[in-house]
């Protein structure tokens, strides 16, 4: 994890379609169903609706990444900006400063503040085409991600079983490339199935760009602003279990540091930002299932 209330031109409108609804440009353009959407027009400050999102709390140095980031619920973290979007924004921690309410685990691991939102318990998605209108970070140890884990089910309970679907995971040390990988059994953390696409000679941080899944039984495709970065079937994991024939939930975080962008981080960065334009999740082909719990 909503179309923003500005007027746009008829062929606007319908070149945007064709971006975000139709999997090939060359086949005739099925009507698909937008199920559900985000938008972030309201005033400056004003947080997430909490009937769709739930904030992640704590250190996130424990989840396993070595991450240097203390999320919070703080409208200073994560709210709209007035112009149309929600904004996450990482924070450096002046360590000669008491640590505040929500930072009483602190720790010499948490540099900054950020927010980490999930539609877990919320909102499900099974399918489908999910995008955002994006504008990353840069700054070595910035690591923004759109991504999904699977629910519990009969078959499967907790990572990686359960999957996990990364949309798009950037690193601030590396904007002209974004990231799109499955996490399976057999087949997560460093050993994941990773797609990159190259922004050529503009980095993805100065502007906004659609970052989007295609997801149908047995197979997801990954894009980028409309171009194909890469695809994954239940073959093509083999001898692995495929782990994404079910529900998933949305998260949407900025952390700082960990092991992704391989380690480092310039702690002489005082805020970067994940900007969000909008969220749209529509049905593919016709199919595409909301859930809301």
């Amino acid at each position: 994890m909503r179309f923003r209330s500005k007027l746009i031109g008829f062929g606007a409108v319908l070149a945007l379609a064709t971006l975000v609804l139709s999997p090939n440009a060359n086949a005739v353009t099925k009507k698909e169903r937008i199920l559900w959407s985000q938008s972030f027009n309201e005033k400056a400050g004003t947080k997430v609706d909490p009937k769709t999102w739930t904030y992640d709390l704590g250190n996130g140095f424990g989840w396993g990444n070595n991450e240097q980031e203390y999320y919070t619920n703080k409208a200073a973290n994560i709210s709209t900006d007035g112009k149309g979007s929600l904004v996450i924004t990482a924070k450096k921690l002046n360590p000669d400063e008491p640590r505040d309410q929500y930072i009483t685990n602190y720790c010499a691991n948490c540099l900054y503040s950020s927010a980490k939102v999930v539609t877990r318990g919320k909102v499900g998605f099974k399918y489908g085409s999910m995008s955002a209108r994006m504008q990353i970070p840069e700054g070595v140890g910035m690591w923004p991600a759109f991504w999904m884990l699977g629910v519990p089910r009969s078959n499967c309970n907790g990572w990686p079983s359960c999957g996990e679907i990364d949309i798009m995971e950037a690193r601030g040390a590396d904007v002209y490339h974004s990231v799109s990988s499955l996490h399976g059994p057999g087949y997560s953390g460093g050993s994941a199935l990773s797609h990159y696409y190259f922004s050529g000679n503009d980095p993805l941080s100065t502007g906004y760009h659609i970052y989007r899944l295609d997801w149908l039984q047995n197979s997801v495709k990954f894009y980028v602003d409309g171009h194909l970065v890469g695809s994954e079937t239940k073959n093509t994991v083999k001898p692995n279990d495929w782990a994404f024939n079910g529900e998933f939930y949305l998260i949407l975080n900025l952390a700082t540091g960990g092991n992704f962008d391989g380690g480092d981080l310039d702690e002489s960065i005082q805020q970067a930002q994940l900007k969000i334009d909008w969220i749209r999740y529509s049905t593919l082909n016709g199919v595409g299932t909301l859930y809301k719990h």
